[in-house]
């Protein structure tokens, strides 16, 4: 029974908002997790990759728990982001004595590997996360205001040199902002 109870801490990603806007409101972070999970899926079954979808689909699942002690920095604030890491380290530490012992040491191992960025599967899951945010905004057009598409590109393109296949598709989500005229260039 302890272990349900300690359950609930996960809940807790439902209450960290990002900037992400859903109608008149900002979207959770554990909004963000299911989407990243929908579209992994989506692109692992069209996709022919080699990579072991449960490790992405884990990955994804697991990668922003850490915001429920440290909360989300938004990726356009640079000042903020200095310390991110420290802070994110610091709530997992704190997290890990919070949630289910059958799950410790896999939310651990899973948060390093993504931050880590050192197999395929944890650089496609960075993909698919910064892929699900831009695409999510797509529809908030507004949300987009004061961004260069220097800046904007300066901050999303790295995850996809790995996968071309993504960055085709990345590469088209831009051209259709730049058509319509989401960057303020």
């Amino acid at each position: 029974m302890e272990d349900l109870l300690k359950i609930r801490k996960f809940y807790e990603l439902k209450k960290v908002y990002r900037m992400n806007t859903v109608e008149n409101r900002k979207e959770s972070s554990a909004e963000h997790t299911y989407s990243c999970l929908i579209l992994a899926d989506y692109l692992l079954s069209s996709l022919k990759l080699k990579l072991d979808k449960i490790k992405v689909y884990e990955l994804l699942l697991y990668h922003d728990v850490v915001e429920i002690e440290a909360g989300d920095i938004p990726i356009h604030h640079l000042e903020k982001k200095k310390n991110k890491k420290e802070n994110e380290l610091k709530a997992l530490h704190s997290l890990k004595d919070k949630i289910p012992k059958l799950l410790k040491s896999k939310f651990v191992n899973l948060f390093l590997e993504f931050e880590e960025q050192k197999t395929r599967e944890a650089k496609f899951a960075k993909a698919v996360d910064k892929l699900d945010a831009i695409i999510h905004e797509l529809d908030y057009k507004k949300d987009w205001k004061g961004w260069s598409e220097k800046f904007y590109r300066s901050l999303n393109d790295e995850p996809f040199i790995q996968f071309p296949e993504l960055k085709n598709a990345y590469e088209t989500i831009n051209d259709f902002a730049r058509k319509n005229s989401y960057f303020d260039d």
